[in-house]
C-alpha cells in the first residue's frame, strides 16, 4: 500500500505552531518518513514489538524527532490507523467509480480485504486495543459511515434509482457482518477457515450476498 502524502495525519501540536515554512516542510517530510518506516516494519513485526529506536533507525531520524512529532507510541498508533482509513477511502472512491454494475461492491470488499491483510499486524493491534477499551473505535466511526454512504450512492447511480431504506439497512448489516467475521478470525482464529485459506474470501463474499439479499 502506497503512502498517501496528502494524508492529514496528526502531529504533536505543541511543536508545530510557530515554525517557519521551510522547517514545517522538513517536519512533514520527517513525519512521512516515520509512517513509511512503520508500515514497512509492521510487515514482519507486531506493533507491540515495534520499538521507537527501530522505527527511528528505519526512518533515518532520531528518537527525539519521533516524540517531537507524535508525542507517544499510542498517539502514533492513531496516526497510522487514520492514514490507513484515509487511503482506504480514496481507494474506495476509485474502485466504485470504475465499476459498471453492482458487482463493484464485491470488488471493493476484496480490495479492502487485501489491504487489511497487508496491514494485518497494525489491524490486530487496533482490535486488541478495542477489546481493552470499547471507546477506542469512536475516533474512526466516521470512516465506516462514509463507506456505507459511498457504496449506497454508487449503487443508486448504477441503478438509476435510489436504494430504499431497507436496502441501505441490509447493506449496512452485510458490511458489518463481513468486517466482523474478519476481525473475529484475526483475533480468535475460530475456524473452520483461516484468513490465509484461499476459500476464506469467497466464502465471506457469499455470506455478504446472502445477508444483503435477505428478506426484511
Amino acid at each position: 500500500m502506497n503512502m498517501n502524502t496528502d494524508s492529514s495525519f496528526r502531529v504533536n501540536p505543541a511543536t508545530e505552531g510557530a515554525r517557519p515554512a521551510p522547517r514545517q516542510g522538513r517536519s512533514r517530510l520527517t513525519a512521512e518518513r516515520f509512517l513509511a518506516a512503520a508500515f514497512k516494519l509492521l510487515e514482519t513485526n507486531t506493533f507491540a514489538a515495534l520499538s521507537i529506536a527501530d522505527l527511528a533507525r528505519e526512518a533515518g531520524r532520531s528518537v527525539g524527532a519521533f516524540y517531537q512529532r507524535f508525542g507517544s507510541k499510542d498517539d502514533f498508533l492513531a496516526v497510522l490507523l487514520t492514514d490507513v482509513c484515509e487511503r482506504g477511502e480514496v481507494e474506495s472512491v476509485r474502485v466504485l467509480a470504475a465499476g459498471v454494475d453492482e458487482g463493484v461492491v464485491e470488488t471493493l470488499l476484496a480490495e479492502n480485504f487485501a489491504a487489511l491483510m497487508r496491514n494485518r499486524n497494525l489491524w490486530h493491534e487496533a482490535l486488541r486495543r478495542s477489546a481493552e477499551d470499547p471507546t477506542f473505535w469512536v475516533q474512526f466511526h466516521a470512516y465506516g459511515r462514509r463507506a456505507l454512504q459511498l457504496i449506497a450512492a454508487r449503487l443508486a447511480e448504477l441503478r438509476g434509482a435510489p436504494l430504499s431504506e431497507d436496502e441501505i439497512r441490509r447493506l449496512g448489516v452485510a458490511l458489518q457482518v463481513f468486517n466482523s467475521v474478519i476481525n473475529n478470525q484475526m483475533m480468535n482464529t475460530p475456524g473452520p477457515l483461516s484468513l490465509n485459506s484461499p476459500d476464506f474470501l469467497p466464502s465471506l463474499l457469499r455470506i455478504f450476498r446472502a445477508v444483503y439479499a435477505a428478506a426484511p
